[in-house]
């Protein structure tokens, strides 16, 4: 389980990051350029995905395993909503081909919390 949040916490530290402090230059490969007011949507996303990188730190750290339970639900449900609109996108041409990395990306992360949280 903490394997899980370390590895989540380095893609969201990679993502919030850049979507915080470089948004068109990482969704330039995906085949989107940025309007002034869509930049601070993708900042203020940014600033989420560093936001929850606290949730995972803390979890990970964390021996209370009801606490981990919740960060994993939450993951999940993330995970699984992000994944459908990421489909949507690709399917209506918002991004190129590459957005379908982003979408394997939800899927394995999906699959991964989803594990724990059919073990018991």
């Amino acid at each position: 389980m903490n394997t899980l949040f370390l590895v989540t916490m380095i893609i969201q530290a990679i993502f919030g990051l850049g979507f915080t402090l470089i948004p068109g230059f990482m969704l330039a490969p995906f085949g989107v350029t940025l309007d002034p007011i869509a930049e601070v949507f993708v900042n203020l996303f940014g600033a989420a995905l560093l936001g929850y990188l606290v949730l995972l730190w803390y979890a990970r750290k964390s021996n209370n395993l009801d606490f981990k339970k919740g960060t994993i639900y939450c993951h999940f449900v993330y995970s699984l909503i992000a994944m459908v609109v990421m489909i949507i996108a690709n399917l209506s041409g918002l991004v190129n081909a590459m957005g379908w990395v982003i979408v394997a990306k939800y899927v394995v992360l999906l699959i991964w919390f989803g594990y724990f949280l059919t073990k018991k």
